[in-house]
């Protein structure tokens, strides 16, 4: 069984450094890594050479003409490691790092699932990372379980939707929706990816298997994250509800997708309020109306 390890990286040059290592580390140790540097500006190659990772007989690398988003980044990297022949691959950003044994744990749940993701823990203040969600297609909304399964004492649950900070996919789900989708750009593809595996396998969310995340408040809208969130979540209700307008389909269903849209409008504002963030909202609303 061959598993291959896709990393993405964006000007994180340090933190991509403790991410490798912890990924060569393994107790089950991965077959290939494929890294893809998405046109990084910070001197991420030079201390790669320095580091004598680009020497590493494991490590495939790529750079990438351009920022090709984390979107593309894994499109590049997923079609690469399945033309390596994988049977899984493991899909991780630059700044998480896995314990020792997250491969092995994330394994052993194989003959249940096909796509299996992994639990974040923050470093900053080991804060477990909530994401036991489910995606409603009715109402195009993400809903957030806050992680109730673990904390009635399961190991593992069943979610629809996919992390590409560790998840574990099969080759056979990958030949069955293909490739992460790079319209996307940020944000909401990998949710998207789980969806569309849920339709084939049992989507789960296991406890032990863990990453550690170096980038605590990620979530924080600014400008940038806002109008992607915005524009990406009307992509998603296209991409899943399958509604090419805001007018079709289900009305309450609309209503409740465009009051979340508002929440996602009052944050960003609550969270900066600048003619930068009016121009990301107004462009995040347009853009995802136009489904441009």
């Amino acid at each position: 069984m061959k598993v291959i390890a896709v990393v993405v990286t964006f000007n994180r040059k340090d933190l991509l450094l403790e991410c490798l290592r912890g990924l060569l580390n393994q107790t089950r140790k991965v077959d290939e890594v494929i890294l893809v540097n998405n046109a990084s500006t910070d001197g991420t190659e030079e201390l790669l050479k320095a580091n004598g990772i680009l020497d590493e007989p494991l490590i495939t690398y790529f750079h990438l003409d351009k920022n090709s988003g984390g979107a593309g980044g894994f499109e590049f990297g997923m079609k690469k490691a399945h033309e390596s022949g994988a049977d899984w691959i493991w899909t991780m950003d630059d700044d998480i790092e896995p314990d020792p044994k997250t491969l092995e744990v994330q394994l052993s749940y194989s003959d249940m699932s096909e796509c299996i993701n992994a639990t974040k823990i923050f470093t900053e203040n080991n804060e477990v990372q909530y994401w036991e969600q489910y995606y409603d297609p009715f109402t195009a909304r993400l809903l957030d379980l806050k992680n109730t399964a673990f904390e009635n004492g399961l190991d593992w649950c069943g979610v629809n939707v996919a992390c590409f900070e560790g998840m574990l996919i099969s080759r056979n789900i990958i030949d069955k929706i293909g490739f992460p989708d790079p319209d996307y750009f940020i944000y909401q593809d990998d949710t998207v990816y789980g969806i569309k595996a849920s339709f084939f396998t049992n989507v789960i969310y296991v406890k032990n298997a863990v990453f550690r995340k170096k980038i605590y408040g990620y979530g924080n809208m600014n400008p940038f994250r806002t109008y992607y969130t915005l524009r990406n979540n009307f992509k998603v209700k296209r991409d899943i509800s399958h509604m090419d307008q805001i007018g079709s389909g289900d009305r309450l269903a609309n209503f409740i997708f465009l009051l979340s849209q508002l929440r996602v409008t009052v944050e960003g504002l609550k969270y900066e309020f600048s003619s930068n963030m009016l121009k990301s909202i107004v462009k995040g609303w347009r853009h995802g109306l136009q489904g441009k």
